[in-house]
């Protein structure tokens, strides 16, 4: 049995019944996805996305789970990332083909005018750095913010800004200074200094929901709302659903939201388990998208990196255009703010910034805050992450899934489904022959930066 319908519940459920186990997948809503889902636009019935949710070619465990679903080909491939000054300028970053990394960035930093030459040197003597410390490293330096590394290695505010800032948001949803510098290191070594392969841009060419379409589970169950747990002799025997079925099962998976696990294990258990202790003490971070429509079209290329905000990326949704998709990470101060509010900053700084925009008429505009987007990766967070096999003394036969849990990755889609294949194997080594792993390895490093140390 698994519980929940999001990326890290569906990955769980399609690897066990890969294995041959009899898998039942409830979701409580009517689609599957969760935070990685669409959903209805009840003004003109248009099926949109919570957020833009892209992937990097370092995130092995999510493409193969979209190749195990039968859906890689609906996902778009770019290996140029395009940065746009405050002044509308685009600034290409493209890795040369045929190179081993770290070398197939070297020219495009070299070229890269969003950096003057003081800020190119000191960004290129951090990436040594980073290369040079190795994954151990990265590890050690799990309880340091990021801010005083940066600070440590001289790192001027204007770097921060125009090259930290737009990759490290979006890709932990924490202001940069304020996240682990383990966290904030592996970003840089996975995505850029180990492997080729690791920064290309994947952008789903369709709703994140169709992604989801065709979900190889046999016992798919959706509006299925759970109201506890079956415990019997220290063990959870099955779930009680909302109207009182009672579904019994061998093993329980729960892929949740990590706020409703307390209600449904209790208190005692909340005590005596270790993974329910210190949930409380992770802080949840906002993400805001917003949906905007055009008269005409304001966006040539599929996305542009901001590096002036208050938008930090923006998306091209349509074919012209004039259909686009701005995201804030780390949206604390905007979560309060009001549509009205919100929609005249977006239009301003659009209209400032792309020459384009210029005279075009904003047609109507959706906005979506998900206040419990993600953990914080904040420094010492890890040792409020929950493994996901019942520890000695804990409640038997459960097992959680989520990106919250003890993945080794921050707060993605990536580590989402690395939660799911970790439980996933953890239940199959207890009911099925055979010892099974699902997880995909990471990208080999490459022979110059396995040189330099990584």
């Amino acid at each position: 049995m698994v519980v929940g319908g999001g990326l890290a519940g569906m990955a769980a459920a399609v690897a066990l019944d890969s294995a041959g186990a009899a898998v039942t997948l409830l979701e409580a809503r009517r689609a599957l996805g969760g935070r990685a889902g669409s959903f209805e636009e009840p003004q003109t019935g248009e099926e949109l996305d919570n957020c833009q949710h892209v992937l990097l070619g370092c995130c092995t465990n999510l493409i193969d789970f979209y190749r195990r679903v039968g859906v890689e080909h609906l996902i778009r491939w770019e290996r140029t990332v395009h940065f746009v000054d405050g002044a509308g300028r685009r600034h290409d970053l493209s890795g040369s083909r045929g190179l081993p990394a770290p070398l197939h960035l070297a020219s495009a930093m070299l070229r890269f005018k969003l950096l003057d030459s003081a800020e190119r040197v000191a960004f290129t003597r951090a990436m040594i750095v980073m290369m040079t410390m190795g994954r151990g490293g990265r590890a050690a330096l799990a309880n340091l913010p990021f801010g005083q590394w940066l600070d440590a290695h001289r790192q001027p505010a204007s770097l921060v800004q125009k090259m930290y800032d737009p990759i490290l948001v979006s890709a932990l949803n924490e202001e940069s200074r304020r996240a682990s510098t383990a966290y904030a290191v592996q970003v840089f070594q996975e995505t850029m200094l180990s492997n080729a392969g690791g920064y290309p841009i994947g952008l789903p060419n369709c709703p994140l929901s169709q992604l989801y379409a065709k979900l190889p589970i046999t016992d798919l169950r959706l509006g299925a709302r759970v109201a506890g747990l079956r415990i019997e002799d220290d063990t959870v025997t099955g779930i009680e659903l909302v109207g009182g079925e009672t579904v019994e099962a061998d093993a329980v998976i729960l892929a949740t939201n990590r706020h409703v696990l307390r209600k449904w294990v209790g208190d005692a258990w909340a005590v005596k388990d270790a993974r329910f202790a210190r949930l409380d003490e992770i802080e949840d971070v906002p993400i805001l998208g917003a949906h905007l429509w055009y008269d005409r079209p304001v966006l040539a290329e599929s996305h542009a990196a901001l590096v002036e905000g208050p938008l930090q990326w923006l998306f091209r949704k349509d074919n012209t255009g004039a259909a686009v998709h701005g995201v804030i990470s780390a949206a604390r101060a905007w979560a309060g703010k009001s549509k009205e509010e919100s929609l005249d900053a977006f239009t301003r700084q659009i209209n400032a910034t792309f020459p384009a925009a210029r005279g075009a008429k904003l047609l109507r505009g959706v906005v979506v805050v998900e206040k419990r987007a993600t953990f914080s990766p904040a420094p010492g967070i890890d040792a409020l992450r929950p493994q996901h096999a019942p520890p000695p003394g804990g409640l038997g036969h459960l097992y959680l899934a989520g990106d919250y849990t003890q993945t080794g990755w921050p707060a993605t889609m990536e580590g989402a489904v690395r939660s799911g294949y970790v439980a996933a194997a953890a239940v199959a080594a207890r009911l099925l022959e055979g010892k099974r792993r699902f997880l995909v390895e990471d990208l080999p490093v490459q022979w110059p930066a396995r040189l330099l140390g990584l």
